[in-house]
């Protein structure tokens, strides 16, 4: 047979096992049922994993001080003001705003919701007229049951491209006291959904809402800060573009929220600022956030690696992804499914071919934790303290057949995983470097299961013995010849 032939041959065999690879992990996941729910548990361990990493590595990087504030409702506060009542502390914040105003904020954003008017209507008349001296903006959260409509004005109802979306959906809106859409700038929605295993890592951007589509406190915020029109919202190949800004989404329209320490958010006292004690140029051109933190008070929110946070965080954090573009980019859906299509030719050629290919001969035998391993027990053998007990244990295990099955099969195992086990933690470096440098997230695990099929089907066919075959091939020939 020609040596070309002998390439073509082999290229196609290449091509048929690294097929049967990529069905067999695929269908799988196709599927879904208990197999998908463990990957996904899996990728969701090793997302907060990469995290962890991340904060390890950047622990000496120099921080910013971002302009986003925290003025929170905390312990301090109900030690000095006394318990929260939100009637009582509706006349607190007519003071603790018109202090904060005076400094010219970009925004002041309540992640409280006043919902009833107050029982003397005085003081929310000048709640209302503080607020309508700046830019004041309030969450309002979807409902269930059909509380209030239309309670400010959606986005464009021509977005293009969110045909292909399925948004998070409510039937209406959380009431809100009448005074406050009067007199507020702008109003987002704030509900945040965490995943099956009750962390929240994604929040939706936009909100469907009796068939129109509503922004998130964070993106109405960014929107008005930056001068960006509702019309010039537009999704686009999973991107959901506001101005010069492109936020990453999955298919229900959720961005991965990125808490990253580099930028730090200031966290203040309600009752500092209500005192005075902070002067007013300190709030000048920030975006302060007011809200419930006090312990026991708050609405925490589960994330990785963080544990519970205070939910104000969670859009502190969203509108800086927004406001410094450090969006996790997920690679999902169709693209995800070629890249582990390209994992498996890959890889099956890799192993298929690994003992032609000099470089990775080497690095198997030099690099893999296994041979440094037995590199370092040959050097320390040469101890005498250690020599003397080593060859004891080598004249009772040459005595023992069990002993000599167990380093027989141990020998075997090791020689056979060491290959996948080096791809493994290659792969997992890659990944990671890929996250932390460039903000990717490509899922590690069913990349690692789809390397390690693909190890086992080439490992198992090439021990099967095609001579065989041959010998039974020739044999029918012959026969029909002396036929």
């Amino acid at each position: 047979m020609k040596p070309s032939d002998l390439t073509h041959k082999k290229h196609l065999i290449i091509l048929a096992l690294a097929v049967v690879g990529f069905s067999v992990l695929f269908i799988s996941i196709l599927l879904k049922g208990i197999a998908f729910n463990i990957l996904t548990q899996i990728d969701n361990t090793l997302y907060s994993q990469f995290l962890l990493i991340r904060e390890r590595l950047n622990e000496d990087k120099k921080t910013v001080q971002s302009n986003v504030v925290i003025v929170g409702i905390d312990d301090r506060t109900l030690n000095r003001l006394g318990a929260y009542n939100p009637s009582k502390y509706r006349r607190y914040h007519i003071d603790l705003l018109a202090n904060i105003l005076k400094g010219k904020p970009s925004a002041v954003a309540y992640d409280i919701l006043f919902g009833d008017p107050h029982d003397d209507p005085d003081v929310d008349r000048r709640f209302s007229e503080i607020m309508k001296k700046g830019p004041v903006f309030s969450v309002i959260f979807g409902s269930a049951h059909a509380q209030s409509k239309q309670m400010f004005k959606p986005l464009a109802d021509n977005i293009s491209g969110k045909q292909n979306m399925k948004f998070v959906s409510e039937n209406g809106f959380e009431s809100m006291a009448p005074f406050m859409l009067s007199s507020l700038k702008g109003i987002g929605l704030a509900n945040a959904y965490p995943d099956n295993d009750g962390i929240l890592r994604k929040m939706p951007m936009l909100f469907k809402v009796g068939g129109r589509l509503y922004p998130t406190i964070s993106l109405e915020i960014f929107r008005n800060i930056n001068n960006i029109p509702r019309s010039k919202i537009r999704i686009k190949n999973n991107r959901v573009i506001a101005g010069e800004t492109t936020i990453p989404v999955d298919k229900y329209c959720r961005a991965y929220v990125n808490i990253d320490n580099t930028y730090k958010i200031r966290e203040i006292s309600f009752y500092d600022v209500w005192a005075g004690r902070v002067p007013g140029r300190f709030f000048n051109d920030k975006v302060v956030f007011v809200a419930a933190t006090a312990t026991g008070l708050g609405d925490n929110k589960l994330v990785p690696l963080f544990g519970y946070v205070s939910g104000i965080m969670i859009h502190a954090n969203l509108l800086l992804n927004m406001t410094h573009n450090n969006f996790i980019n997920e690679v999902a859906g169709t693209s995800y499914y070629l890249l582990i299509l390209f994992a498996s030719f890959f890889y099956t050629y890799l192993f298929y071919s690994r003992h032609e290919l000099p470089l990775i001969k080497r690095a198997i035998s030099y690099v893999s934790s296994v041979s440094l391993v037995t590199k370092f027990g040959n050097a320390l053998l040469k101890i005498p303290i250690v020599k003397g007990p080593y060859n004891s244990f080598k004249s009772m295990r040459d005595r023992s057949y069990g002993l000599r099955i167990f380093f027989l099969l141990f020998s075997e195992t090791r020689q056979r995983l060491a290959p996948v086990l080096l791809q493994l933690v290659f792969l997992y470096a890659a990944l990671f470097l890929i996250f932390y440098y460039f903000n990717i997230l490509i899922k590690p695990f069913t990349i690692m299961i789809q390397l390690v099929i693909s190890y086992i089907i080439v490992s198992e066919f090439k021990r099967i013995d095609f001579s065989k075959i041959s010998s039974q091939e020739q044999k029918e020939k012959s026969d029909r010849i002396t036929g």
